[in-house]
């Protein structure tokens, strides 16, 4: 049985990154589900612990894939003298925002005024960040009347899955022992 090769790692890790992504939305769409009981009792503790919980999910499904993945190409970098590719992790991580960011740029042009209100659908499409940004954003709240802060901030939240990609993959790619560098720190 030969080892794959990285180009046929990398087309089939894009193909696990949506996978994963839907994913993501299935687990957002369930958290959601029970957010929408609990936040009448709860309120803002609400939003952060579903928001926590449900982003906390969605970080993990990305981060074992690439934790998985960086090991391997660098095994053939190594091994097979295959071209490096130390920052695929932050491309698998753009390709699993890339929904997010096409739905933001709907609610920025809801927001200007060429759209009616997208904020409700903005947040069902990205429901792994629903709880989070219902915390700053009532589905009742018309898209025009959303802060530039809070806009800023939505548009800031698909950084922690290009972060969580970046950094499993580059921590498998360079063979960093993450156990041994917190437990027995100089």
């Amino acid at each position: 049985m030969a080892v794959p090769t990285n180009s046929e790692y990398k087309k089939s890790a894009v193909a696990q990154i949506i996978g994963r992504l839907i994913g993501s939305e299935l687990i957002g769409l369930c958290f959601a589900l029970f957010y929408v009981f609990a936040k009448k009792p709860l309120g803002a503790l609400a939003n952060v612990v579903f928001g926590f919980c449900t982003l906390g999910c969605t970080l993990c499904l990305f981060a074992d894939y690439c934790l998985k993945l960086g090991g391997k190409i660098k095994g053939n970098v190594t091994l097979h003298k295959e071209k490096p590719e130390p920052y695929f992790g932050v491309i698998l991580g753009i390709i699993a925002s890339a929904p997010y960011y096409i739905s933001y740029i709907v609610l920025v042009l809801s927001k200007v005024g060429v759209l009616g209100s997208f904020t409700g659908y903005f947040k069902l499409i990205n429901s792994q960040f629903f709880p989070i940004i219902d915390l700053f954003a009532k589905s009742s709240t018309a898209t025009a009347d959303i802060s530039a802060g809070t806009m800023i901030f939505i548009a800031l939240l698909p950084a922690a899955i290009i972060a969580t990609c970046h950094i499993c993959y580059k921590i498998t790619y360079n063979n960093i022992d993450v156990a041994q560098k917190l437990l027995y720190k100089k």
